[in-house]
């Protein structure tokens, strides 16, 4: 999040949104939102969640067109966690011109660890972000998201991130770039398929939070959580980091194609949309994070400099192949 907006958010914002949707105040507890502020609250005997995002992040229109995404997917049958209306019947509440605020069911089940679960689960996975795939193809809406390019992260990357990393940067965007927008590979996607956006419950996986859902390519939802699921190298390196890769990546592909089809050739363009959400996180980690404050942790540094040396050296994530 931009330290900008942080400036802006005040505990008043916070109380007039949950008021919106009759969350009750004693019950609000924050989550680790990173683009948005989000808190789990109750509202009579459910627990919701409640999103408030600033107006240069997210407005009314693109979050309309969020939502309207998620009711589709829910009409196809999908597990979704579905928007809730508020105490005056509407979806979205807009507070001081600035805030906009939306509240949802809260999801079933616990966090995934990293790299730590089920064969079944990363499948359950697979399989939920193909069926996210599939029913895009058939999807049209009044209110349209943007394109993988206009994404924030990516437009802003020249501005936060050092000059020695803009002409590889220039690079990756014109060879994505060139690539075909193909009906049967290009489409509305989830965007953010990570281990902080899917539960298990039971090894049953939920895919939550579509506040990044953009038009792009499928196997850009296929490369996102490989790309998360994988440790950096000063955690696990090695052949133990390629077979965590390869486990999560079989099982994964097994699910989507249950659900979606998807070619050798787009499967081959893994790693330069694995470059692509580098590009991303750095973007994000020079734009909001201050490397010098106590909360950034020998993790964040680490991961700081593989992505960057991975970016100015032209230097694969990892050594494996896409095979089907």
């Amino acid at each position: 999040m931009d330290k900008k907006i942080k400036l802006l958010y005040t505990q008043d914002i916070l109380r007039q949104s949950a008021q919106c949707f009759g969350i009750r105040e004693d019950s609000i507890f924050e989550l680790n939102g990173f683009q948005n502020f989000v808190y789990s609250g109750v509202v009579g005997d459910r627990k919701v969640i409640l999103r408030i995002a600033h107006v240069t992040h997210r407005n009314e229109l693109l979050t309309r067109a969020e939502l309207d995404f998620i009711m589709f997917l829910n009409d196809c049958g999908m597990k979704v966690a579905r928007p809730i209306q508020s105490l005056s019947g509407d979806l979205i509440h807009i507070i001081d011109d600035s805030f906009v605020v939306t509240a949802f069911e809260k999801a079933p089940g616990r966090n995934a660890v990293i790299a730590e679960e089920s064969n079944m689960f990363y499948e359950n996975i697979g399989q939920m972000v193909g069926k996210i795939h599939n029913f895009s193809l058939h999807y049209s809406s009044q209110h349209s998201r943007y394109e993988w390019n206009d994404n924030a992260l990516l437009a802003s990357f020249k501005e936060y991130c050092p000059l020695e990393l803009h002409d590889n940067f220039d690079r990756l965007i014109t060879e994505v770039s060139a690539l075909a927008k193909k009906k049967d590979a290009y489409g509305l996607t989830h965007g953010d398929i990570s281990p902080g956006n899917y539960l298990n419950n039971g090894d049953n996986a939920f895919i939550i939070d579509y506040d990044d859902a953009e038009y792009s390519w499928f196997v850009s939802d296929i490369a996102t959580p490989l790309f998360y699921e994988i440790p950096i190298p000063w955690v696990v390196s090695g052949d133990v980091r390629k077979e965590i890769a390869k486990r999560f990546y079989s099982n994964f592909l097994n699910g989507y194609c249950k659900e979606n089809t998807v070619s050798q050739g787009w499967l081959n363009k893994i790693p330069l949309f694995i470059n692509l959400r580098q590009a991303r996180v750095l973007s994000a980690f020079y734009r909001s994070r201050d490397f010098n404050a106590p909360d950034w942790s020998e993790w964040d540094e680490q991961a700081r400099r593989f992505y960057y040396e991975n970016l100015l050296n032209n230097t694969p994530y990892i050594d494996m192949d896409f095979l089907c």
